[in-house]
């Protein structure tokens, strides 16, 4: 899929599974990069109680999105993801032009590829078992588990030895710090 000319993309590099569903062949060519604020997210498919839900995690910031899986679905996923982001946003306080800017982006379909990269893959994984768990054996909707996640500590070797929260990785590429300028002081004071 080329992307359309003067508007922003993001690229979705999905598992083999969610492809399938697409209707995607399993070997894309690798697009070039997006140009929105979070980069890259990947994507992958499961079902709970025989209910398809697609998991989108950003790659810079381990967001996870929770959304429906259902056919018709799919082809609006890119409104439903931004439509989601943008609640989890507001209920984190971030805004401002690079928060707008990313969902200005995931309001244009996604440009897919073929998720490779094994660390994002691992990380997907133990994702998607908690979204499971949280749906499955205490009853939350998809909104409420995105915002759970935001909250739940992570690691990934590609964001550092630490433990990560998702909500502060998304203030910090969201909300970049103000730059401080010195304080002139007056060579004539009173």
């Amino acid at each position: 899929m080329t992307p359309p000319e003067n508007k922003s993309m993001t690229t979705l590099h999905c598992s083999k599974k969610l492809l399938k569903r697409l209707r995607q062949p399993p070997k894309l060519p690798e697009p070039p990069p997006g140009d929105n604020p979070l980069g890259a997210w990947c994507a992958d498919i499961d079902f709970i109680d025989r209910n398809p839900y697609v998991v989108l995690m950003n790659a810079a910031t381990g967001t996870v999105l929770v959304l429906p899986g259902l056919v018709a679905d799919l082809r609006q996923l890119h409104v439903m993801a931004a439509r989601q982001l943008a609640g989890l946003l507001a209920t984190c306080g971030i805004d401002g032009p690079l928060a707008q800017a990313e969902l200005d982006a995931l309001s244009h379909p996604f440009v897919f590829a073929h998720n490779s990269n094994r660390s994002l893959i691992a990380s997907m994984n133990q994702r998607k078992f908690l979204v499971w768990s949280l749906i499955a054996h205490n009853g939350l909707n998809a909104f409420e588990v995105a915002l759970r996640e935001l909250e739940t500590p992570f690691s990934r070797k590609d964001l550092g030895r630490d433990f990560h929260f998702a909500a502060d990785l998304l203030r910090q590429h969201l909300r970049p710090a103000a730059k401080i300028l010195p304080f002139r002081v007056s060579s004539t004071a009173h």
